[in-house]
């Protein structure tokens, strides 16, 4: 459990603080870039975790810094993988986080082009129209590293395809609850808050419809996701200790006038209690690197 007894009231004190938080992330993901770079043959490594842990954005400092090292990296998103809405609902599939939802013939022909080295079209997909986008044309290299991003990189379906390549698994998650001022934020709570945000900044989701999702969500994440934890390679943990300290400025007035008989109200009533606690804080957005994981959860 990561302590906060200060709300770090000054700026100097709080810019302080938000850098020793980022330099302890990056120290982390740079060791395990060093691996894997370091790995004779190594052409494939997988980034998972649970939602909002921050895939997007490590699997891109990654690529940085195995770059560092001499190698190419690539990103594939296996959130670009999913079956379109029509044949999602032609197969009678709701749940957008399961297995079932990935196109699994489109990624089996996809990394067998890029292993074989030929050159291969990567899906784009749009979340607003729920439909693939547009395909573009790459070109591998034998010495590349492709990195597959995304909750689904740990389901037995994907895993299967991936292991004639070869690779290594990341595992990256919110690790460890915050003690503020003396009250226990749970890690999956911080996770909420920040899918919360992003939900209604990113994807045009409410506060009501993110919640009413998330026992599903949750569900998902101890069968499908959390159980292939024992198996990965590395892990990193994405909590920036300073964010309890910043988030209530956003979750505090998307909640306002949350419905007292709505999914998760007294969660949502506590959170906002807890987040309350930090409305003197220094802790500004302005203090937060624009490459920052925690970039994917404010505006």
């Amino acid at each position: 459990m990561i302590e906060i007894r200060d709300i770090y009231a000054d700026p100097m004190e709080a810019e302080r603080f938000v850098r020793q938080c980022e330099s302890a992330f990056e120290g982390e993901l740079n060791e395990t870039a060093d691996s894997i770079a370091g790995t004779p043959g190594l052409r494939c490594v997988t980034l998972f975790g649970p939602t909002c842990s921050g895939k997007t954005t490590t699997a891109a400092k990654l690529t940085a810094a195995i770059e560092k090292n001499g190698r190419r990296a690539r990103v594939l998103s296996i959130d670009n993988f999913y079956l379109e809405k029509d044949e999602m609902e032609a197969r009678g599939i709701t749940d957008f986080e399961g297995p079932d939802a990935i196109d699994l013939e489109l990624f089996k022909k996809t990394v067998s082009g890029l292993s074989a080295g030929a050159e291969t079209c990567i899906p784009t997909f749009d979340f607003t129209l729920r439909k693939r986008a547009a395909f573009t044309r790459y070109t591998p290299d034998m010495r590349d590293i492709y990195i597959f991003e995304g909750i689904q990189a740990v389901y037995p379906e994907i895993c299967a395809v991936l292991e004639p390549f070869g690779y290594k698994s990341v595992f990256i998650s919110v690790q460890k609850d915050v003690s503020l001022l003396g009250e226990v934020i749970r890690k999956e709570d911080i996770r909420l808050v920040r899918r919360v945000i992003r939900d209604y900044y990113h994807r045009n989701a409410s506060p009501e419809y993110t919640l009413s999702l998330w026992n599903n969500v949750r569900e998902n994440e101890e069968k499908n996701i959390l159980p292939g934890t024992q198996y990965a390679d590395f892990a990193l943990n994405s909590l920036l200790p300073y964010e309890v300290l910043l988030t209530g400025k956003y979750f505090i007035p998307l909640t306002d006038g949350y419905p007292e008989n709505a999914v998760f109200c007294d969660k949502v009533s506590r959170l906002r209690r807890l987040l309350s606690m930090t409305g003197n804080t220094g802790v500004d957005v302005s203090m937060v690197p624009m490459n920052s994981v925690f970039r994917e959860f404010i505006v």
